[in-house]
C-alpha cells in the first residue's frame, strides 16, 4: 500500500508572506531601476548607474524569494518526505551570490571612474530620484521587517538587510553628489567603491547565515533553553541528556530528545505526559519532537528487570 504523507497547514501563511514581499519587491526595485538609470544617464554618474546595477539584482533577488517561497509549499512526498522547505535556505543563498556578484561588478566601474574622473552633472532632477529612492528602501525594509515577525524566515531577513542597506548606500551617494561642486577630489569613484564594499558587506552576512542552515544548523542555545524549560515543568524527567535538530526547513524540523526518567515512562501517566510535552514542543516551538530515555538510567534498568 502506498504510503501518504500529511499536508500541515502553514504557520502564519507563510508561503504567502514570501511571495507577497516578493511581488512588492520586484515592483518596488523596478521602479527604481528606471528612475536611477534615467539620472545616472543624464548626471554622468558613476555612482547613480552603480546604485541602479545594485537594485537590478534586487529585482532577481525578488523573483527568487517567489519562485523560493513558492516550491517551498509543495506538499510532501514519496520523494520528499520531510517536504521542500530547503527551498527556502536555497533561494536565501542564491540571492546573497547575487549580492556579491554585484558588488564586485559595481567595485570594477568604481574602480575605473576614480583612475578616469569625469565630469558629474549635479541639478535638482537628479537628487529628486535618490531621495524618492531613499525614502521607498526604508519604506520596504520597514514592511518587510513587519511580515517577517509572522514567518520569521532567514531569506526575508536577508531581503530586509539588503533594503536597509540600499538606503544607506543611496544616503551616501547623494551626500557626495552634492559635495562635487566644493571639490576637485574624484568623489563619484570613491563613492562607487563604497558603494561596492556596503553591497558586499551585506551579500557576505546573508551568504554566511544560509550557508550554516544548508549544511545543517544545530540546536541554538535559545531553543536549547526553552526545551530544557518546558521539560523541567515536570517531575517526570530529571534530566535532559542531549538534543539533536534535524533542520528540513523552517517548519519542518525534527528534535531528539534524549532524558532522564524519575520513574518508569511506560506507565500509562508518564506516557500522557510525553505526549502533552510533545504536542507543546510542536505549538509552541515547531519542532516535531521524539522522546527517548536514558537506556542507563535507574528507571529504565528496574524495567528491564521487571518480569
Amino acid at each position: 500500500m502506498e504510503q501518504t504523507y500529511p499536508v500541515y497547514e502553514k504557520i502564519s501563511s507563510r508561503d504567502l508572506i514570501g511571495r507577497k514581499t516578493g511581488w512588492i519587491g520586484l515592483v518596488g526595485n523596478l521602479l527604481l531601476v528606471l528612475i536611477k538609470l534615467i539620472a545616472g544617464y543624464f548626471s554622468q554618474s558613476i555612482a547613480i548607474t552603480a546604485d541602479a546595477l545594485n537594485n537590478l539584482t534586487d529585482c532577481c533577488s525578488s523573483l527568487l524569494t517567489i519562485t523560493g517561497f513558492t516550491l517551498a509549499a509543495r506538499e510532501k512526498d514519496r520523494t520528499h518526505p520531510y517536504g521542500h522547505g530547503r527551498m527556502e535556505y536555497i533561494c536565501g543563498f542564491l540571492i546573497s551570490i547575487l549580492i556579491l556578484l554585484t558588488a564586485v561588478s559595481v567595485g570594477k566601474s568604481s574602480l575605473n571612474r576614480l583612475l578616469h574622473p569625469m565630469n558629474v552633472l549635479v541639478s535638482p532632477s537628479i537628487i529628486l530620484p535618490l531621495v524618492i529612492g531613499i525614502l521607498l528602501k526604508l519604506a520596504m525594509a520597514w514592511y518587510v521587517n513587519r511580515l517577517n515577525k509572522a514567518a520569521d524566515s532567514a531569506a526575508l531577513r536577508a531581503v530586509r538587510n539588503d533594503n536597509l542597506s540600499d538606503s544607506l548606500v543611496t544616503s551616501v551617494t547623494l551626500a557626495g553628489i552634492l559635495l562635487i561642486p566644493f571639490t576637485s577630489i574624484p568623489l563619484d569613484g570613491i563613492l562607487g567603491i563604497v558603494v561596492a564594499f556596503s553591497i558586499l558587506w551585506s551579500g557576505f552576512t546573508s551568504f554566511k547565515e544560509n550557508l550554516v542552515l544548508l549544511l545543517g544548523k544545530g540546536v541554538t542555545p535559545e531553543t536549547e533553553r526553552k526545551i530544557r524549560q518546558l521539560l523541567s515543568e515536570y517531575t517526570l524527567f530529571e534530566e535532559v541528556e542531549d538534543i539533536n535538530l534535524h533542520d528540513y526547513g523552517p517548519e519542518e524540523k525534527l528534535a531528539f530528545i534524549k532524558v532522564r526518567f524519575r520513574e518508569s515512562p511506560r506507565s500509562a501517566e508518564a506516557s500522557a505526559i510525553q505526549n502533552t510535552v510533545i504536542k507543546r514542543l510542536k505549538d509552541e516551538l515547531q519542532l516535531d519532537a521524539t522522546l527517548y530515555p536514558d537506556m542507563t538510567s535507574d528507571s529504565i534498568l528496574m524495567d528491564a528487570s521487571d518480569p
